[in-house]
């Protein structure tokens, strides 16, 4: 981690200064304040389980399923990846097979409801004429055989040759298809009044639905094992802004945790829930010189207390119901944000890096405050003055 001295030095270079001319820039009057970016995510894989009656209509073999005798103590193995697609797994649990005879079907038929089994259903004798269908079929008579006094007249849009009715007999009256009769026999029974019964097709039974026409059906107790990801997304700035967190792009200034499986358990009997050797104090890419208190691991990143990383994830750690593998996967940063006395409208954020660390300069929230404070009154003026010109 960055010493005081090197956090200054630093800004002096950001300044133009020299190094190790402290004029512009002196310790007295600088204000040094140390945080901590932590970024990733925890991955869950999130189990449940739930029992139930199934049900297959005919035949299956279930031997291609697990069984079980308690579905709550079956093993399954954790996954390689929490972070895998949803899969389901399907058990039997064992002795629950039950094969049966369908009881209200015969060899899986049933009478027909629409016929009540008699194969055919009742029509009607006569339809209306499709030529008149039924109005002024004969214009003397209109289908009753008793001419009228007058005749009536024809519709305007017909177009089609009237003929001798025969129920009245008069001439060039009657509609041509039926003979001033008005219907004509139905052309599905031929006038009989019976039909074919369209469901079972004049069988007088039907396939029976809940065995599915087989006459047998599959009872048994299902256990079902689901499994999905939970995506907890980790963005902790440690009184920094959000923008913090593109205050460098170098993936190499960054320190990593990065663990799958019992390492991202945190245990239960440390202060932090994640010491005992386990868990998140296994950073990866992290080599420091043990002789050289400043040195930086493999990834460039000055090594900070993980027990500050834990701290922040540990909120975030806790077991949730059906949890069964976890992977932590986070990338941290440790910066130093330095204000002055001398420069009371900057401050600039440090960030460690190779070669040497970079200097973000942004303006205080004092700064921030006046300039809002100096528009607000820019615009009170302008309206003040625009008021007084009209």
């Amino acid at each position: 981690m960055l010493s005081d001295d090197d956090i200054l030095a630093a800004v002096r270079r950001g300044l133009g200064a020299a190094g190790a001319d402290d004029a512009a820039f002196p310790a007295a009057g600088a204000r040094i304040t140390r945080h901590l970016l932590v970024a990733g995510e925890i991955v869950r894989c999130v189990e449940t389980r739930t029992e139930g009656t199934a049900f297959h209509a005919g035949t299956r073999d279930l031997s291609d399923l697990p069984e079980y005798d308690d579905l709550d103590r079956y093993p399954i193995p954790a996954p390689a990846d929490p972070g895998a697609a949803r899969s389901t797994l399907r058990l039997v649990r064992r002795g629950s097979v039950a094969a049966r005879a369908c009881s209200t079907c015969t060899n899986g038929r049933k009478p027909c409801a629409r016929c009540d089994g008699a194969g055919d259903v009742g029509c009607r004798t006569h339809v209306p004429c499709s030529g008149c269908e039924g109005r002024l079929c004969c214009l003397a008579c209109e289908g009753t055989g008793k001419r009228a006094r007058e005749a009536a007249d024809r519709p305007q849009a017909e177009t089609a040759a009237r003929v001798r009715c025969r129920k009245c007999g008069a001439d060039d009256v009657a509609c041509g298809k039926c003979r001033g009769a008005g219907q004509k026999k139905c052309g599905v029974c031929r006038g009989t009044g019976s039909r074919t019964c369209p469901d079972c097709e004049g069988g007088g039974t039907v396939s029976h639905d809940f065995c599915a026409g087989t006459g047998r059906y599959v009872e048994w107790t299902e256990g079902v094992v689901v499994r999905e990801p939970v995506v907890d997304t980790v963005e902790e700035s440690s009184g920094l802004p959000a923008r913090a967190f593109g205050w460098t792009n170098e993936a190499d200034a960054w320190g990593r945790v990065d663990h799958v499986g019992e390492d991202a358990f945190p245990p239960h009997d440390t202060a932090t829930g994640l010491g005992g050797g386990t868990g998140l104090t296994k950073a990866t890419g992290l080599d420091p010189d043990p002789g050289n208190p400043g040195s930086t691991g493999s990834t460039g990143n000055p090594t900070p207390d993980l027990s500050e990383v834990a701290a922040r994830l540990n909120p975030r750690l806790s077991r949730r119901d059906g949890e069964v593998a976890r992977r932590v996967r986070v990338r941290y940063l440790s910066l130093a944000r330095v204000t002055h006395d001398d420069h009371p409208h900057r401050v600039y954020v440090v960030v460690p890096r190779r070669p040497a660390p970079r200097v973000v300069t942004v303006r205080s929230p004092r700064r921030a405050w006046r300039l809002a404070g100096l528009a607000v009154l820019v615009l009170v003026a302008a309206v003040a003055v625009s008021r007084l010109l009209t």
